[in-house]
């Protein structure tokens, strides 16, 4: 008989969206040191660890033997220019816009896709559509290997039921990020708001939370009362 995987024992992290805790099992504190210290290590991924691509949308995955990729719409800044085109009353259509970020896992790799039952016990599945991504928590790291643990949302819209949590456990030698945010902010506004989108990174940057609307008109207001 196989033995039981729990989501407590593999993500603690994540442990509290599946099942009830009496009491917090995680130190996020040790954790965000965990990160620091290998800040080299985890590159660019670093800057959206502990949840800041909470809600993006997958835009699309890859996988095979020796590579997966996942390729976000950014959430928080999908939200910013969101929050600009409204307050600026711009002709653009929000429902149609997206701030690429892929996340690739490259070398020897080993993924696993699972299901979750009720006492929070990992039940295998085979690759499946992902639809939103919600957390993550890096598991193991050193030279040679990485893990993480991904929490993705799957949406069931063809028969109106709610949708179901997945979690994808993958581990491989490397880890990149290409972020192509930038471009696609271009491609959209042009030049004319650079001022204003360089200081919403920078206030990204700086672990400010500006993933919300309220935030962002904030963020805005600051930028031109300063400007």
């Amino acid at each position: 008989m196989t033995e039981k995987i729990n989501i407590q024992a593999i993500a603690p992290f994540l442990a509290d969206d599946f099942v009830d805790l009496v009491e917090p099992i995680f130190d996020i504190d040790r954790y965000s040191k965990f990160l620091n210290d290998n800040a080299a290590r985890l590159g660019t991924y670093k800057k959206y660890l502990i949840c800041k691509l909470h809600d993006s949308s997958v835009i699309g995955t890859t996988h095979d033997n020796n590579r997966f990729t996942i390729t976000l719409n950014d959430y928080s800044t999908y939200v910013f220019a969101d929050t600009m085109i409204d307050k600026y009353n711009l002709p653009i259509d929000s429902d149609h816009i997206s701030f690429p970020l892929t996340l690739e896992l490259t070398g020897d790799l080993i993924i696993e896709f699972n299901n979750v039952d009720d006492d929070g016990n990992l039940i295998k599945i085979s690759p499946t559509k992902i639809d939103e991504y919600l957390y993550e928590q890096v598991t193991h790291l050193d030279q040679d290997r990485i893990q993480i643990v991904f929490h993705f949302w799957q949406s069931n819209l063809k028969d109106d039921k709610p949708g179901s949590r997945i979690i994808v456990i993958a581990s491989a030698n490397g880890l990149s990020v290409t972020e192509n945010q930038d471009h696609a902010w271009l491609e959209l506004f042009g030049d004319k708001y650079n001022g204003l989108y360089k200081y919403f990174k920078k206030q990204f940057d700086s672990d400010r939370f500006v993933s919300d609307h309220s935030e962002c008109e904030k963020l805005i207001d600051e930028y031109v009362l300063i400007n």
